[in-house]
């Protein structure tokens, strides 16, 4: 390993650490009901973090994302 590839290792892992950092900052919102339809969100799910969606409207969302829509 020469001098570059450490130098690589080293900015990679201070980057991923720095990525780490700021996404542990983040406050991720629950809500306990669907945005969408307004439709309450089963408390399992809402323990996952950033649920906003029920189940059905999350899976139209990404069924439309898959699309292009």
């Amino acid at each position: 390993m020469d001098d570059l590839d450490r130098a690589q290792d080293l900015e990679m892992a201070s980057r991923n650490a720095a990525i780490t950092a700021q996404q542990s900052k983040q406050v991720k919102v629950t809500l306990s009901h669907c945005q969408d339809c307004g439709n309450g969100i089963p408390p399992k799910r809402q323990k996952i973090g950033g649920v906003i969606r029920c189940i059905e409207c999350q899976q139209l969302i990404e069924m439309k994302q898959k699309r292009g829509l």
